[in-house]
């Protein structure tokens, strides 16, 4: 038995199954750019990744919408892609957009409100006997945020 220590990476880098692991996770990111060359350009960042599976290739999208958008153009896209051996071509929701970090430029942030709407809310909060819905507008109105650079009211 070996007692001795050794690096993580040394490990790693000798087991087969993640070596193949990396080569395959390697392929897909090659095969995303790929993709992404071949979608229209408003829907480039919204196909987080990909996953191929033989001649299958599984694109996850980060919302609803862009997916029923893909069943529009799939049979073209997977005519489009038959060099790289592709033949089918689904899609599939990935709210979480984790596998996206890095390779999207755009960030969303809070939603936010404009001051002249968190005093109307303020105001109809006030004028509100409802306790519950006086309370939802004073929630609504405390997403204004003092120092934003929102668009003008």
């Amino acid at each position: 038995m070996n007692t001795k220590a050794s690096p993580i990476g040394d490990l790693l880098q000798k087991n087969p199954l993640v070596q193949q692991l990396i080569h395959q996770r390697q392929q897909d990111i090659a095969l995303l750019a790929i993709v992404r060359e071949q979608l229209p350009s408003a829907m480039q960042i919204h196909c987080v990744d990909v996953k191929r599976n033989g001649t299958h290739l599984t694109l996850y999208l980060d919302s609803p919408a862009w997916l029923t958008r893909l069943r529009f153009m799939a049979i073209d896209l997977a005519a489009a892609l038959t060099a790289h051996e592709i033949r089918m071509v689904t899609g599939r929701i990935c709210l979480n957009t984790h596998l996206a970090t890095g390779t999207r430029s755009v960030t969303r942030s809070a939603p936010r409100i404009t001051a002249t709407a968190a005093a109307h809310l303020r105001e109809a909060a006030a004028a509100e006997t409802d306790p519950e819905l006086s309370a939802l507008f004073m929630r609504l109105a405390s997403r204004h945020v003092a120092d934003s650079t929102t668009s003008a009211d």
